[in-house]
């Protein structure tokens, strides 16, 4: 899970950042680092962070994080046999 847009734009402010920095432990650059990289679970989709960004913006959960798209396996690779190896 990542941060959405929206999410983004609201946690990019001096005061979310001063606050996340001293949650996190890093310095407000380090904070504008992650903001800029807004890694798949990375730092900033931690319970800390997600707790300050809930209460300083006001977002749900669910209109911070934007799921990972999940995948899934065909119908056609799902039906394949195992290939017998020789071992038991």
């Amino acid at each position: 899970m990542k941060l959405t847009t929206t999410a983004l734009s609201k946690v990019n402010t001096p005061a979310v950042r001063h606050q996340l920095s001293g949650v996190l432990q890093r310095t407000e650059q380090t904070i504008i680092r992650y903001i800029r990289a807004n890694e798949h679970n990375g730092p900033l989709t931690t319970l800390g962070a997600m707790e300050v960004i809930t209460q300083m913006t006001g977002l749900t959960y669910e209109e911070i994080l934007e799921r990972a798209p999940v995948r899934t396996i065909g119908l056609a690779e799902s039906q394949k046999k195992p290939v017998n190896t020789g071992f038991a």
